[in-house]
């Protein structure tokens, strides 16, 4: 299969550049310093806080469908890859990431097979913070909130005039993460964190075009105009989940395995758009604070 192949073509240069993450540096120890920071003032937890530059590779697994041009779903394997950026304590956490996937999801109706080049974009901000209430010495509980931009590039031959479909979707989330540290601490400090998020969707938006005006059309009367008659629309439902495993190296680096759920729709009838994403991804995490 052309993106298994694609794909292992990444994880050999993950594990090329990750010989820098395993290096022989590994060997030392990093000392506890969780009491020693517990006296600190905000600004100064802030200033010493691990902050992480992050590489990511995985595999989506996506199903979709747009009412405006066929009730039919598409689905398939795409590629992931990322960056992104983390700046985490016990108290406070900010997350940035870009992330992109790609791929070729079909649909087969009465054994006519239409495949979609698809193209998904997203960007996200996110800041949690310390609930004391909700925590205890084995769990960490955070709450805060995330501002997510996912953008679909999508072309499909078999549907002639209504071949191209180009939307946005900015939402708002509310956050709830919980995180337990079942690494053991020994001799030297081997933390491993394991860590669940939900998101839920405040505010939906969708930037799209209307079901009579699609984008194609526009080239049947030589005028093609990409975003004639888009509209934004506040509407619809989106939701999604993490699931993390985190290895801390004795080097101050990190490996870390995430499985992403990401559901939503928008609001309307004749132009509703569905979408749900299972993403399985690995990342480098590295450590550019090591104070």
């Amino acid at each position: 299969m052309y993106y298994v192949k694609i794909f292992r073509h990444l994880l050999l240069v993950l594990a090329l550049s990750g010989g820098w993450v395993l290096n022989s540096s590994a060997q030392t120890t990093v000392p506890n310093r969780q009491s020693e920071r517990s006296g600190l003032s905000k600004k100064e937890r802030r200033k010493v806080s691990p902050e992480y530059i992050g590489i990511n590779i995985g595999i989506n697994r996506i199903k979709f469908r747009d009412f405006a041009t066929s009730p039919l779903f598409y689905e398939g394997w795409t590629t992931y890859v990322g960056v992104s950026w983390l700046k985490a304590d016990r108290y406070r956490e900010s997350e940035a990431a870009l992330t992109y996937s790609f791929g070729n999801p079909e649909t087969d109706f009465n054994e006519n097979v239409a495949t979609s080049n698809f193209n998904r974009f997203e960007l996200f901000y996110s800041r949690l913070y310390h609930v004391g209430a909700w925590s205890t010495s084995s769990f960490n509980t955070k709450v805060g909130w995330m501002l997510n931009t996912t953008g679909n590039l999508r072309t499909t031959p078999e549907l002639e005039n209504y071949a191209l479909g180009l939307e946005a979707f900015p939402t708002l989330f509310f956050s709830f993460k919980l995180t337990k540290n079942i690494g053991r601490t020994e001799n030297k400090e081997r933390r491993q964190n394991l860590s669940l998020r939900t998101n839920i969707g405040l505010v939906n938006a969708a930037y799209r075009n209307g079901f009579i005006h699609y984008p194609g059309q526009g080239i049947e009367v030589n005028e093609p105009d990409i975003f004639k008659n888009y509209e934004l629309n506040v509407s619809g439902f989106r939701a999604s989940t993490g699931l993390d495993y985190t290895r801390y190296l004795r080097n101050k680096n990190a490996i870390q395995i995430s499985y992403i759920w990401d559901a939503y729709h928008t609001g309307g009838d004749l132009n509703r758009f569905e979408m749900a994403n299972h993403t399985l991804k690995f990342a480098l995490l590295f450590n550019t604070n090591n104070q």
